[in-house]
């Protein structure tokens, strides 16, 4: 038709106002206030247009969604961590022969072989 504002195929004129009629939405204004809205910005659409509009959109995008944004957290080991560990340094400081031979021992004791 001339003289009417049209967009291009597969183009809804809605997609520039997404944000705000999915906010609208989220909040729980009905589409007659939706459609108000829009009225107030130039834009005629039908109730059910609106509606097709919102079903297709609003999986993709939630409004009330806030940004996920991670806290660092200290973190503090465990008791059983804590026991490794002390563990670990006393194994570390002694002396190396001395902790092959123990472990030359305790294989021969429970039956392992070495590789």
């Amino acid at each position: 038709m001339p003289g009417k504002e049209s967009t291009p195929p597969f183009q809804s004129k809605l997609t520039p106002y997404r944000n705000e009629i999915l906010k609208a939405w989220f909040r729980r204004q009905t589409l007659r206030e939706i459609q108000a809205m829009l009225q107030k910005r130039g834009i005629t659409i039908s109730l059910p247009g609106i509606s097709l509009f919102i079903k297709r959109h609003k999986d993709k995008y939630d409004p009330r969604a806030t940004p996920q944004t991670k806290k660092p957290r200290s973190v503090k080991p465990s008791k059983d961590i804590e026991k490794s560990l002390k563990k670990l340094d006393e194994l570390l400081a002694r002396d190396p022969k001395e902790v092959a031979r123990e472990y030359a021992r305790n294989c021969s004791q429970l039956n392992i072989t070495k590789k």
